[in-house]
């Protein structure tokens, strides 16, 4: 076994200090790179945010549990131009094709509420990495059910999906452990407006009332769905 010693590269100009990069020392006097071949493989352990940083030599380097950001970021701090190869689950990554792998699904949710049948329509669609898994419309007899779908469909994804409902609108409480609520989602009024005329096309066509009857929209512009006190609003 072979010891190092891990010193940090500054520069100094005018008084500041600017980090460059990490090296090691050998007893000898040997100045080396962290990562010889400039290339670091980072392990991904389980969904517990564990990893272990290798050299393609099988050398580790540093290990911990903050996850993909934190692995990433000591990486670069060590040697910033390095290249970061991912294995996770046996599967073998680019840093980028990895952070496409574990982008959350994204829902977006809009819903239609028919006063004469007390009914509620919902349309969906589904995305990652910005494009379309699958859209689709659901009719419901009461919130209820809408409840339990919804918190059935969260529970089926691989990973924790971020959902995202039209503006202003009442919702059914969901579980927020299981929900991601850090990721950055951008939609625009046009994706609303279709999703919107989705829900309201579904519970209008399925001849179970008068198409000329009035209907309120659940976007909250003219009012909302009649909820249970027990879910909540956001």
């Amino acid at each position: 076994m072979t010891f190092y010693c891990v010193y940090n590269e500054n520069f100094i100009v005018k008084n500041a200090v600017f980090h460059c990069r990490q090296f090691r020392e050998s007893p000898y006097g040997d100045r080396l790179p962290i990562f010889p071949d400039n290339k670091a493989v980072i392990f991904i352990t389980g969904d517990n945010g564990r990893y272990r940083v290798e050299t393609t030599a099988g050398e580790v380097v540093y290990a911990g549990a903050g996850g993909i950001d934190e692995a990433v970021e000591r990486t670069y701090y060590a040697q910033p131009d390095a290249d970061i190869e991912v294995v996770a689950n046996g599967r073998k990554f680019t840093l980028d094709e990895y952070y496409r792998h574990i982008a959350p699904v994204v829902w977006l949710i809009a819903q239609y509420y028919d006063d004469e049948t007390n009914r509620l329509a919902v349309a969906y669609e589904r995305r990652k990495n910005g494009e379309k898994l699958d859209t689709g419309t659901v009719i419901f007899n009461d919130e209820a059910q809408f409840a339990d779908w919804l918190a059935s469909k969260v529970k089926a994804e691989e990973r924790p999906p971020a959902v995202r409902f039209d503006n202003k609108i009442w919702v059914p409480a969901v579980d927020t452990v299981k929900l991601n609520n850090n990721c950055a989602v951008e939609v625009n009024y046009g994706t609303w407006l279709s999703l919107r005329k989705k829900a309201k096309k579904a519970v209008s066509d399925d001849g179970e009332r008068n198409l000329e009857a009035g209907k309120r929209m659940a976007c909250g512009v003219h009012g909302g769905p009649r909820l249970d006190p027990a879910y909540q609003t956001v």
